[in-house]
């Protein structure tokens, strides 16, 4: 059995050149090694797998190179470099400070540090994971790393910046390392499969990336995987196959019957998903990403935002060229309900099937609303003319076309066929090319609806000018003589109306006139649905000087201690505060009444 060495290791960079993905970072770096300011204390921070540690590692061998070229590579010849290969340097010590992060391990490394290098110039202490250490840990090194000796070098890395005390974050160089972008992972993986001799399709190379989820280490993991159990060929089918993924076809199949409104293939792809192991709650999970990204690949110059091969951003578009905006946005929100609501479903299957019968369905529903609202729209504005003006027979006939579109809307064609003479746009070229044709609305005749519309203004004009002020006062009496209340027959009857445009003012003699008219509700709508004015409005207010003989009835006299009582409080409002010093209380409420 060889010695194997994993990818990780093997292929581990020993340049800033070779760092993959941080060119930020190395660009600062050998700025600061050409202009000699290099710091005292880094600290590099980032997700797993980035590059901090080799950075570190880099760094560390770069500035104790006996002969390094133009200051920025190391020459791996001098004794420095060659102990560096070996892993014995002594001017070079790393501490786990997940497994080593007490005072007294921080003790001992100030210790260190009081020594100088025995052959070099710097003594560079690497600190991994330095957020584990503890707060005591932390206060103990304070000092040193704010003041440390001049051939001391401290590099601290971590994955969690934001549990380092402020303190420390203050004396130390900051640098921040990005995720490993997947066009970036994929051609260091191209690289190695050059130097191993190794096949690999693009595809299965970038599924690899974007499971790696920004990590150039993981990426190197899985690849060694995927590699030991093919012989020197990777392929898409063999990824999938070992790193359990659902092939994205069932997800381009499965809008395909979308599309097409093929529930019984819905179901069929759902129960072979199922059947091949996968949870429900993952298969709607890589369906939503996969409406996602067919959301983006609508527009051709947000292509790039997609982390897949040229191939496969081909396909995206073209499928997403067939579905509707509206659809995409609906179908996602839709799975993302579902997604939401499967943990506290019963049957997860069911509640995944639900789902993806109203993505199935969702064109018919969606044009079936178009046909309500579209419908209702021309009722309600034909309404009121059809009613007061039953001779016009153009209004009536679109009130008709309406209904007869309410009745057969269910039943209503999902594909208009091209007239002669007509030119299809690109996307409709395409649909009929791959047996998916567009849902579009049915026919409404919006002329015929935005004339019923005109004639309805028309007539509203025409009806608001016959309205005079001797009419407005006719209907009030009219409505006034059927009211069963006397009370309301005389706050009725005594008003002085006004008319204007569309506003019709009210007067009345007092508060108590006013409120009753108000609340009688049935009175505007009366006269508006007499009228055939449905813009009317009222306005009512008080004006005594406008009835100089009405008289208001004369205040009740008191005539109960209660009674007494108010009317004396009102007189003088101190009285109040002195019954309540006093305790006092009225005859009647001492005994309960």
């Amino acid at each position: 059995m060889g010695n194997f060495v994993v990818s990780a290791r093997k292929y581990r960079p020993i340049t800033f050149d070779e760092v993959v993905g941080q060119d930020h970072i190395a660009k600062t770096l050998k700025n600061a090694l050409q202009t000699d300011h290099l710091a005292h204390a880094f600290l590099f921070t980032g997700p797993r797998g980035v590059g901090k540690t080799t950075c570190a590692r880099i760094l560390a061998k770069i500035i104790n190179c006996e002969a390094p070229v133009n200051k920025v590579e190391a020459c791996n010849q001098c004794s420095s470099c060659r102990a560096f290969n070996d892993n014995a340097s002594f001017n070079i010590l790393e501490l786990d400070a997940a497994s080593n992060n007490s005072v007294e391990n921080i003790r001992t490394l100030i210790e260190q540090v009081r020594f100088q290098p025995q052959h070099g110039k710097y003594k560079v202490f690497i600190i991994d994971e330095v957020h584990m250490l503890s707060t005591a840990a932390f206060n103990a090194f304070l000092k040193t790393l704010e003041e440390p000796p001049s051939y001391a070098i401290f590099i601290l890395a971590t994955t969690e910046k934001h549990k380092i005390i402020p303190t420390i974050l203050s004396r130390c160089q900051i640098f921040d390392f990005r995720r490993i972008q997947v066009s970036d992972a994929v051609l260091q993986l191209e690289k190695i499969c050059e130097k191993e001799g190794i096949q690999a399709e693009k595809e299965a190379l970038h599924t690899i990336a974007q499971k790696a989820d920004g990590a150039m280490r993981d990426a190197l993991s899985i690849f060694d995987k995927i590699a030991s159990a093919t012989d020197n060929k990777i392929t898409y089918k063999d990824v999938v196959a070992n790193l359990n993924l659902l092939d994205v076809e069932y997800y381009f199949k499965m809008t395909d019957a979308f599309l097409r409104e093929d529930f019984r293939q819905v179901l069929l792809m759902l129960h072979e998903v199922v059947r091949m192991g996968f949870d429900p709650d993952h298969f709607v999970g890589g369906l939503t990403d996969h409406f996602r990204d067919l959301m983006i690949a609508r527009i051709p110059e947000t292509l790039a935002i997609l982390d897949m091969s040229e191939e496969l951003k081909t396909r995206y578009y073209q499928q997403a060229s067939l579905a509707r905006i509206s659809f995409l946005m609906s179908g996602l929100n839709i799975l993302q309900q579902c997604d939401t609501g499967l943990p506290r479903a019963r049957n997860k299957r069911l509640h995944v099937e639900l789902a993806l019968s109203k993505l199935t369905f969702l064109y018919r529903a969606m044009h079936i609303d178009v046909l309500e609202s579209a419908t209702e729209t021309g009722e309600k504005k034909t309404h009121l003319a059809s009613d007061s003006f039953s001779q016009n027979s153009d209004i009536q006939e679109v009130v008709t076309k309406g209904q007869h579109t309410q009745i057969e809307k269910e039943e209503a064609i999902h594909t208009v066929q091209p007239k002669p003479g007509t030119e299809l746009s690109e996307i409709e070229v395409a649909a009929v090319q791959t047996s998916v044709v567009p849902v579009q609305i049915p026919f409404v005749n919006l002329d015929a609806l935005r004339e019923s519309v005109r004639e309805t203004e028309k007539i509203r004009v025409a009806a608001r000018k016959e309205i005079q002020k001797e009419t407005l006062q006719a209907l009030w009496h009219e409505y006034a003589e059927q009211c069963s209340s006397k009370s309301l027959q005389t706050a009725l009857n005594t008003t002085i109306l006004d008319f204007e445009k569309d506003l019709v003012s009210i007067k009345t003699p007092s508060n108590l006139m006013r409120d009753m008219i108000l609340q009688e509700k049935g009175l505007m709508d009366f006269i508006r649905e007499k009228t055939g004015v449905v813009e009317l409005s009222f306005h009512i207010s008080v004006d005594r000087a406008l009835f100089p003989s009405y008289e208001e009835a004369q205040p009740v006299q008191p005539v109960t201690q209660k009674e007494k009582y108010l009317v004396m409080l009102e007189k003088n409002a101190a009285l109040g505060s002195l019954t309540k010093k006093l305790g006092m209380k009225l005859d009647n409420e001492m005994r309960g009444e």
